[in-house]
């Protein structure tokens, strides 16, 4: 009885509070309202216990807060009007009096506190009016502290009031808008000297309550927003009224499944055409606004019916009550809060469905919804059959009858004959996975065993000076990046300068000769000449070439010349040409003497058949050509790919050189022009 007692007080408490809501007029800079001649200030301070504050002489009696709406022109805000009752306790010069007079103050103080503060009394006797003539006539600086902390878990915030008081009763007033917002509760804490700091609880009204209240309706806040449908192709879109699309992306939405349902959140403005009915409402509000509902759909009830049924769905369960009567439970799930009539039906052999008569009812008056389903329930107690599976249920909605059935008849043949060529589908391509992968980890395994065991053969490459470096060097970075071990003179220019060319060159083809590599001669328009010239000077002139040159290309084509009277130089050298630049060769017949005999490949467009003349593996089994094929696909894919991107840069770079060079001629021509005139 005295807890019903307790709450009904704490109810008239609350809706005295929002009753007694009111609309002051306040300027939110002035925010500490003190009586004349106090010089009051406030400023922000850290959140502290009041107990390590010091106060100074001042003594709190008592704390206030009452909620309001402090109001500039229009523009109204949630403000709490928080007073103080403050009590100025004597400061006497002496510490041991000042420590007996405090304690005297506080044992009379506690003895009033349920009355209030008692002010020192005018009519002191002799004595004390010596102890106190001092503290009448002088204003004393005080310091009280009033800290701030929302319900919410918010960090607690502190502001300090610093004024000058006499030893008189005095009443505070702060005007707080920080974290003030409706339907908020805030704990108030005002400390002073005593143990026992204020502290006031305080709930500001809910903006639904506020706005209830027949004299605050006009607020801003109470003003929802006002909203429309724009229905387009295949959705429905929310919009604000009088506003642009754009405007609509900060409005936050709501769905209820009728007038009465409950208000699932929608992650934005846009509704898909096909999920809408006509018990749909809406929701809308912006920032703190209220919401304003719409049911935009119920008078296309006609038009949208057929989503309420498309979407609708029946659980059916045969059970037994404790007597052991048979009974079918159903379970319906709808988008609506439908009216229809249900009764049970058997399923025949043909496919029809007769009616079990003697069970027709209404459904469904009772609806239970969550935040994602609405269903209602029934059953059918005391239901005879001879085949319970064979069961359904009907339901004849606005009109329309659905029939739902646990185990349709005429689909359970059918439904072996669809399952089990999807079972074999399934295991089909299951297989099939298995063997690629299995297949791919094979290969990967076949390819890292070939560059660990290097059995893709090894390469020397030669070139004459004026090839661009950076192009074979390029080159070479791809054929070793397949497999292939390369030696080339641009990286070996240590070894280079030690041995001399000559011999570097000796040592490398020695090295290739024992491995089964090749040397690939990279041809250009020097080396063309080059070639034809030596060929001239040893064949026609009878004289040694070696003594008109001694660079790298020099002893590389000796070493061909040599090969080729021994009638083996195509053992050891390939030529390699790159499509980047015309060169006066286009079929072997071009070819200068020394070089006929030897392979040309022309890359990108034979680089496969340069690939299966430097791979060394040729497998005899089944298995191994077909990892030897794959691998061929995909280097021959990764080289071409490689020398067309070396060539699309070298033909960047002769562009950007024209280019310069034709600028530099006409700046050229424009200063001789002005020289002429």
């Amino acid at each position: 009885m005295k807890l019903t007692g307790w709450i009904v007080q704490l109810l008239l408490l609350a809706s005295g509070c929002v009753c007694s809501l009111e609309r002051v007029t306040h300027n939110p800079e002035n925010n500490v309202i003190c009586p004349q001649a106090l010089n009051c200030s406030m400023r922000d301070t850290d959140p502290i216990t009041p107990l390590d504050v010091v106060f100074g002489p001042v003594y709190v009696c008592s704390l206030a807060v009452k909620p309001k709406l402090c109001c500039q022109g229009k523009d109204c805000k949630p403000c709490l009007w928080i007073s103080i009752q403050l009590s100025i306790v004597p400061d006497l010069k002496d510490e041991k009096d000042r420590d007996t007079e405090r304690s005297e103050f506080e044992e009379e103080s506690s003895g009033h506190w349920n009355s209030g503060c008692v002010s020192i009394p005018d009519d002191t006797s002799e004595g004390q009016s010596k102890e106190y003539s001092l503290f009448e006539d002088q204003l004393d600086q005080a310091t009280i502290t009033i800290c701030y902390q929302p319900a919410e878990g918010q960090q607690e915030w502190c502001k300090r009031v610093d004024f000058t008081a006499s030893r008189k009763l005095l009443i505070l007033t702060l005007v707080e808008y920080k974290d003030v917002t409706f339907g908020r509760t805030m704990k108030i804490t005002v400390g002073s000297f005593a143990k026992t700091p204020e502290v006031e609880i305080n709930e500001f009204p809910t903006l639904k309550t506020v706005c209830s209240l027949p004299d605050l309706k006009d607020l801003k806040q109470c003003k929802g927003p006002r909203v429309y449908i724009k229905k387009e192709k295949r959705v429905v879109k929310v919009l604000l009224d009088d506003e642009d699309e754009r405007a609509s992306e900060g409005l936050s939405l709501c769905m209820k499944r009728g007038r009465e349902g409950r208000c699932s959140l929608m992650p934005n403005n846009i509704i898909p055409l096909e999920s809408i009915t006509y018990c749909m409402c809406l929701q809308a509000w912006k920032n703190d606004s209220v919401r304003a509902e719409i049911c935009p759909f119920e008078k296309n009830k006609t038009e949208f019916k057929a989503n309420v049924l498309s979407n609708m769905s029946v659980s059916l369960a045969h059970i037994k009550t404790n007597d052991g009567e048979p009974v079918l439970s159903w379970n319906l799930t709808a988008p609506c809060r439908i009216r229809a009539e249900s009764w049970p039906c058997q399923l025949e052999a043909d496919g029809k469905c007769t009616e079990v008569t003697g069970f027709r009812q209404k459904c469904c008056n009772d609806w239970t919804e969550n935040s994602t389903v609405l269903w209602a329930s029934g059953k059918f107690v005391n239901i005879r059959s001879q085949n319970h599976q064979q069961l359904c249920l009907m339901l004849k909605v606005d009109g329309k009858i659905v029939r739902y059935c646990q185990h349709p008849l005429e689909r359970q043949y059918w439904s072996l004959l669809v399952l089990l060529p999807l079972i074999l589908l399934c295991l089909t391509a299951f297989g099939v996975l298995l063997l690629v992968n299995k297949l791919k980890w094979s290969l990967s395994e076949w390819d890292r065993r070939c560059h660990s065991q290097d059995m893709r053969g090894h390469v020397l490459l030669l070139h004459s000076s004026d090839t661009d470096p950076q192009l074979v060097c390029k080159l070479g970075q791809l054929l070793s990046e397949l497999g292939f071990r390369v030696f080339l003179d641009l990286w070996n220019q240590t070894d280079l300068g030690s041995c001399g060319p000559a011999a570097w060159l000796h040592s490398k083809l020695d090295h290739i000769q024992k491995h089964g590599g090749k040397a690939l001669l990279v041809l250009s328009p020097s080396t063309l000449q080059r070639a034809e010239l030596y060929w001239k000077i040893a064949v026609e002139r009878q004289r040694n070439p070696a003594t008109y040159s001694s660079d790298m290309l020099a002893s590389a084509l000796g070493c061909i010349f040599a090969d080729r009277q021994k009638g083996c130089a195509a053992q050891r050298f390939v030529v390699v040409q790159l499509d980047f630049e015309e060169l006066p060769i286009n079929e072997e017949h071009d070819m200068p003497k020394l070089l006929k005999g030897l392979l040309l490949y022309k890359l990108p467009s034979q680089s496969q058949g340069l690939l299966m003349e430097l791979c060394l593996e040729n497998p005899t089994n089944v298995s191994g050509k077909l990892k030897k094929m794959w691998w061929m696909r995909k280097a021959q894919r990764k080289l071409a790919q490689g020398v067309q991107n070396i060539l699309s840069r070298v033909r960047t770079d002769s562009m950007l050189t024209q280019s310069d060079l034709l600028s530099l001629d006409m700046e050229d021509t424009e200063e001789i022009v002005f020289l002429k005139k």
